[in-house]
């Protein structure tokens, strides 16, 4: 598989002394925000991962205005139960002076390998506040949380892809390829195989073993090789999505997502634990 890497460097100065454009005498007046328009820094956020079973995260909001204090007030919602509260009990308070307040949001309960949310949205009195001009307000917020695993060693394997490799009888192999285990679990993964196979950062591939030593990937989404998702749903389409082993050598039969689109993928790997 032949991946190319482009980089493009843009760089644009300007001077105002180099443009017979440039007016001195016609720079119009700077605009004075009149509205508080408080407001989230965007409406979803990255997802942040995590070992820890509680974890604070500092959300940041803004307001346009600097002058005088100013309260906001806000609700949390979240199909986690139990999981997320802020210490500030759905006030945050602008200081004299200052643009930017932070709400506290507390997760707690975190289960690992497990993903959460938790939206934030102001109170209407709040969503009034928008400044009728610029109208950059945003309003809710999503704020993920992925609880992983502590990783530590357990054995390599030598990875052999049949998906994308040139050669489609023998496949493109690789060996001395990381295994992990989400210590404490049955979750495994394998550590990036398409950047050893093809100098391209990829993603993990992650597994559950059972107790017979016969594995599945676990369901959803994994490492992204080009255009093509590794995906597997052993529920949904259990005909293109399982597993045959051989003691150690494990052949692996996937979908690939592309878009809207799924098509069927393969590797082999054989672990030396």
């Amino acid at each position: 598989m032949n991946i190319k890497k482009y980089l493009f460097g843009v760089m644009a100065i300007a001077f105002c002394g180099l443009m017979t454009s440039c007016d001195t005498d016609n720079v119009g007046a700077k605009y004075t925000p009149n509205f508080q328009n408080v407001s989230f820094e965007a409406e979803k956020a990255s997802t942040i991962t995590t070992s820890e079973t509680t974890i604070t995260v500092p959300v940041r909001v803004t307001r346009s205005m600097t002058s005088g204090s100013y309260t906001a007030n806000y609700t949390l919602t979240s199909e986690n139960e139990g999981v997320f509260s802020s210490s500030d009990n759905g006030a945050v308070t602008f200081a004299e002076g200052s643009g930017v307040a932070y709400i506290n949001l507390v997760a707690s309960n975190l289960e690992k390998g497990k993903d959460y949310s938790c939206k934030i949205t102001l109170s209407e009195k709040d969503v009034a506040t928008t400044d009728t001009i610029t109208k950059t307000q945003v309003t809710e917020t999503t704020i993920s949380i992925h609880a992983d695993y502590n990783w530590v060693a357990a054995g390599t394997c030598k990875f052999i892809d049949f998906t994308f490799a040139d050669d489609e009888e023998n496949g493109e192999a690789a060996d001395g390829v990381k295994i992990e285990n989400g210590e404490g679990s049955n979750v495994y993964r394998i550590v990036d195989p398409y950047r050893t196979l093809y100098g391209v950062a990829a993603g993990n591939i992650t597994f559950t073993q059972n107790a017979d030593g016969s594995i599945q990937l676990t369901n959803g989404r994994h490492c992204v090789v080009g255009s093509y998702t590794i995906y597997s749903d052993n529920v949904n389409y259990g005909a293109y999505c399982y597993v045959e082993n051989q003691g150690n050598h494990y052949a692996v039969n996937h979908l690939l997502l592309a878009g809207t689109s799924l098509y069927t993928g393969y590797f082999e790997f054989i672990w030396n634990k």
